[in-house]
């Protein structure tokens, strides 16, 4: 069985886990002026706290930051829920769902263990009574992150066979984006990008923005790892036209840093390095600020030039 290590890697270049227990962008679609942590905060303030209506929207804000890639945040969230004696049964779901991932992805792997597979018994039960494939989805995906690769592709085949004419583009892009992370597991990388590529169109048919970056970027970066240098760089090039948002700005560095990298892989360290002055390194995470250090060296740039 492979271990935690090689799920934490995995998501260095791709987040796309499933994590649609509540789909925020869902939620904060309805009021689309207001950035959705401050939509979120809002909701939450309005309501009695530890209220039904309070779990919920904290339901929506622990897929927010999972998506935001605030793991610290999201675990000490987390937490902050398991400390109440009583949590309605959904909720509980989520908690333990996305505690499992925080812990996993901050390292402490034998605690991630045990909510996980605690998690997969309530998604189970969930499934048996309420019929919904998101939940088989998400059953796939905590198998995969827990190193049972047979069995998350059990499952995802079986929702394939039965749900792949269905219009629910959430569904699909969930689908799609987690037999993808087999398929790379699996060194298939063609196959992969296959399963990206309809994640990507499923993304464009919610328009969820975040959804999109996810798709572009895991795109992308496959495209990248197959040689294929001009489609990558069109793809992440593309991305940031959604990136460039405020709410995004941690998956904007990160794409700056792959296109810096595939410039210079194209032979272009000109173009390389308007990219990389672009970048707040400031917002990477350890294995990106390792790309980035060895990008600078490449580019001859110095800490203090940038």
């Amino acid at each position: 069985m492979r271990n935690a290590f090689a799920f934490i890697m995995l998501l260095a270049f791709n987040l796309s886990a499933s994590e649609n227990l509540s789909d925020h962008e869902q939620f904060c679609q309805q009021n689309p002026a207001q950035s959705c942590a401050q939509y979120l905060e809002q909701q939450l303030a309005a309501l009695p706290p530890f209220s039904n209506g309070w779990y919920r929207v904290k339901g929506f804000q622990l897929d927010y930051l999972f998506d935001q890639l605030q793991f610290q945040l999201l675990q000490a969230e987390a937490e902050l829920l398991l400390q109440q004696p009583v949590l309605p049964d959904m909720l509980k779901l989520q908690v333990y769902f996305y505690y499992a991932k925080a812990l996993f992805i901050n390292g402490e792997t034998d605690v991630a263990k045990q909510y996980a597979n605690d998690a997969i018994l309530m998604l189970q039960e969930v499934y048996s009574v309420f019929g919904n494939p998101l939940r088989i989805v998400e059953l796939a995906n905590l198998q995969y992150s827990l190193g049972d690769l047979e069995k998350a592709e059990q499952l995802l085949n079986q929702v394939q066979l039965k749900y792949s004419k269905s219009k629910d583009t959430l569904l699909l892009f969930e689908l799609y984006s987690n037999q993808a992370l087999i398929s790379h597991q699996a060194n298939k990388l063609d196959e992969a990008a296959e399963y990206r590529t309809e994640a990507l169109q499923a993304a464009m048919l919610m328009g969820h923005d975040n959804k999109i970056i996810v798709a572009m970027g895991n795109l992308a970066r496959t495209k990248q790892l197959l040689g294929q240098l001009q489609a990558a760089y069109e793809l992440y090039q593309q991305s940031l036209a959604y990136t460039s948002q405020p709410e995004y700005q941690v998956q904007h560095a990160i794409h700056l840093v792959r296109l810096t990298e595939i410039c210079l892989q194209q032979q272009q360290p000109a173009q390389a390095l308007t990219f990389y002055t672009q970048i707040a390194p400031e917002l990477l995470s350890t294995f990106h600020s390792q790309i980035y250090q060895q990008l600078g060296k490449a580019l001859a740039v110095a800490p203090s030039d940038h």
